[in-house]
C-alpha cells in the first residue's frame, strides 16, 4: 500500500506525565517540546493511522498474546468481559456485572455484536470463560479453582464463591490475558491453542481484522456495528472506545532509529521509544510532537531458577552486587531524564510500592560479590544470557551486565535472537541461564508474571506460595500489603530476578495526531487526525 505523507498542521499539546499501570499520576517531569500548543477542535472521524510496533506479531489471538507486538493490535479487535481503568477500578466491558455476597453475575451489554454481525450472547461468554480457564493460568487460579459453581441462568452467567476472591474482577478485566470474549464456535474450534485461521479473528472490539502482511503491517478497519460503553467517567482501557480513524495500520519496525525516522518523514504517524540522540531534532521540528510517557515498564533480567548454574542463590547474589543500576538504566534509556530507579516491581506512585531491598539494590560492592561467588558452586563456566535487539534496551543492558560481572570473573555469552525466538527460548530451561525482560507494572503485585512458577524463570519457593496464599485469602488491604512487604524482602533474599528500574518512554507523533493513549497499554481507538 502506498503510504501517504502527512500534511503539517498546527501543533498540539500531548498528555504529559501519563498515568501508571497502577493508576496514579507519575511524578515524571513535564518534558514536552516547545512546539506544543493548546489543543483545539473536536475529534473528527476518518483517515488512516499508521502506528509502529517493535516486531511482527506471532498471533492476534489476544487471549494467547504474550508480548506487546501481539497485544497492541489485538486490543483493538477483542474486548474483555469487564474493563479496568487507570485507577484499577472495574467497569463494564462486553458485560455488565454485579458482585454481591460472593455472587458474581455477568450479563451481556446491550448492542454488543461480533464482527461477523452476530449478537454476542451469554453462551459466548460462558464458552470464552471455559477456554480462558483452560489456557490462562490466572483465569484457572483466580476463578476456576475458587468458584463453587459456574452456570448460565437465563441471560446471565453466575459465578458463586464462598471464600474471598480479591483478584477475581481484576483478573477478568486484565488487559494482559484477561477474559477475552469470542464466539462460542471459535472457542470450540480452538479449545487449547491459539487461533490460526485469519478468518477466525472475530471479536467485539471497535476495529475488525482485515489482513496481516507478514513483516509489513497488520491492517484493521473500524467496525461500524460497534456500540461504545457508557463508561464516560472511566479512564484508560475502560473509557468509551470511539474508533475515530477509518483504518489502523500497525507496522513492525524493530530498529528504533528507523521507526522514528519514519515518523519524521511522514511514513508513520506514531513511534514509541525515541533514541536520545534524536530528541533535540524532534523538539525543533514543528511537524512533530514529543511526549514523555511513564508507561510502567521495568528493565530487568530473569534467572533460570530451575536448572543450571543460576539455581545457586549465592551466584545470583554475586551478580546483583556487581550491578550499578544508574549505568544500566542509562544504557537502556540513553538519558538520565528517561528512567527512575526503583527496587520494586510496582510503580513508585503505586499504593503497593515497597522500598525494601535488604540494602542490595544499586549497592555495588565487589568485595561482597566476590564472597558470594566464592560461596557458590560456580566454577568458571560461561553463562548463557539470551536477549534481543527488537527491544534495544534488552540488548544494551545485557551487554553492560556482562561487562559488570566480568570484574569478579563471571563469564557471560550474550546471545541475540529476534523477539519471537527469545520468547520461545525463555520457556525452555535448557536454552538459557538468564534472559532480558521488560516487566509491566500490574494493578496488584500478585499478578506479576514471575510469581507463577511455570512462567519463564520458573521460580518455585514455598515461602512465596505462603505469602501469595495470604494475599489471595483476604480482601483486607493492610493484611495484603504486609504480605507484599515480606514478599519484597524474600525477592531480595532469593534474587530470582533483578529489576534495574522504571523506563520512561519518549513518544513522537505527527502534529496532526491527537489524543494518544494515556496508560501503560498502547491503544489508538480514541486517537484522531485533523481532516485534510
Amino acid at each position: 500500500m502506498k503510504r501517504r505523507l502527512i500534511s503539517v498542521l498546527l501543533a498540539t499539546v500531548m498528555l504529559l506525565g501519563l498515568l501508571s499501570a497502577c493508576g496514579q499520576k507519575s511524578d515524571a517531569d513535564d518534558t514536552g517540546n516547545d512546539n506544543q500548543a493548546a489543543e483545539t477542535g473536536e475529534p473528527v472521524y476518518g483517515g488512516e493511522l499508521h502506528a509502529t510496533i517493535n516486531s511482527d506479531p506471532t498471533t492476534l489471538d489476544n487471549m494467547m498474546a504474550g508480548s506487546e507486538p501481539e497485544q497492541i493490535p489485538s486490543f483493538h479487535i477483542y474486548e474483555t468481559a469487564l474493563s479496568s481503568d487507570a485507577s484499577g477500578d472495574i467497569w463494564p466491558g462486553v458485560c455488565n456485572y454485579t458482585f454481591e455476597d460472593g455472587v458474581l453475575t455477568l450479563t451481556v451489554r446491550d448492542g454488543v455484536t461480533f464482527h461477523d454481525g452476530s449478537a454476542c450472547t451469554i453462551n459466548d461468554v460462558y464458552a470464552s470463560l471455559q477456554r480462558w480457564m483452560a489456557n490462562v493460568k490466572a483465569g484457572q487460579k483466580q476463578i476456576g479453582d475458587k468458584a463453587d459453581s459456574i452456570e448460565v441462568s437465563g441471560d446471565s452467567l453466575v459465578l458463586t464463591f464462598s471464600k474471598p476472591v480479591p483478584l477475581a474482577l481484576q483478573t477478568i478485566a486484565a488487559y494482559d490475558q484477561g477474559l477475552v470474549i469470542l464466539p462460542a464456535a471459535i472457542c470450540e474450534k480452538y479449545p487449547d491453542s491459539a487461533i490460526t485461521d485469519e478468518a477466525d479473528f472475530i471479536g467485539t472490539g471497535p476495529y475488525k481484522f482485515v489482513e496481516h502482511q507478514a513483516d509489513r503491517y497488520v491492517l484493521l478497519e473500524r467496525y461500524d456495528g460497534y456500540v461504545p460503553t457508557e463508561n464516560t467517567d472511566a479512564t484508560g482501557m475502560a473509557a468509551p472506545k470511539m474508533a475515530y480513524c477509518d483504518k489502523l495500520y500497525f507496522h513492525p519496525v524493530n530498529d528504533k532509529t528507523t521507526r522514528i525516522t519514519g515518523v519524521q518523514t511522514g511514513e508513520y504517524d506514531v513511534g514509541v521509544g525515541v533514541p536520545s540522540n534524536m530528541i533535540e531534532a524532534i523538539k525543533s521540528d514543528a511537524n512533530l510532537n514529543l511526549t514523555y510517557a511513564d508507561l510502567g515498564i521495568f528493565a530487568a533480567l530473569i534467572f533460570n531458577n530451575q536448572t543450571g548454574p543460576c539455581t545457586d542463590k549465592n551466584l545470583r547474589n554475586a551478580i546483583l552486587a556487581c550491578l550499578d543500576m544508574d549505568e544500566l538504566m542509562l544504557a537502556a534509556q540513553g538519558d538520565a531524564s528517561l528512567y527512575r530507579l526503583n527496587p520494586c516491581y510496582m510503580m513508585t506512585t503505586s499504593r503497593w510500592f515497597v522500598d525494601e531491598s535488604l540494602g542490595k539494590y544499586n549497592n555495588v560492592d565487589l568485595d561482597a560479590a566476590k564472597k558470594y561467588l566464592e560461596a557458590s558452586s560456580y566454577n568458571g563456566e560461561t553463562l548463557t544470557f539470551i536477549t534481543t535487539k527488537d527491544n534495544d534496551y534488552f540488548y544494551k543492558t545485557a551487554i553492560v551486565v556482562a561487562q559488570m560481572v566480568e570484574q569478579i570473573g563471571i563469564k557471560m555469552d550474550v546471545q541475540v535472537y529476534d523477539n519471537p525466538t527469545l520468547k520461545q527460548y525463555r520457556n525452555d530451561p535448557t536454552k538459557f541461564d538468564l534472559f532480558s525482560a521488560g516487566m509491566s507494572a500490574k494493578d496488584d503485585p500478585s499478578q506479576i508474571a514471575f510469581m507463577d512458577e511455570t512462567w519463564a524463570g520458573f521460580w518455585s519457593n514455598s515461602d512465596k506460595d505462603t505469602l501469595l496464599a495470604t494475599m489471595s485469602e483476604t480482601d483486607d488491604y493492610d493484611t495484603r500489603y504486609a504480605a507484599w512487604v515480606e514478599m519484597s524482602k524474600l525477592i531480595y533474599e532469593e534474587v530470582p530476578n533483578i529489576t534495574f528500574g522504571e523506563r520512561i518512554s519518549p513518544i513522537v507523533s505527527r502534529s496532526n495526531v491527537h489524543d494518544l493513549f494515556t496508560t501503560t497499554q498502547k491503544y489508538y481507538w480514541n486517537t484522531w487526525k485533523d481532516a485534510e
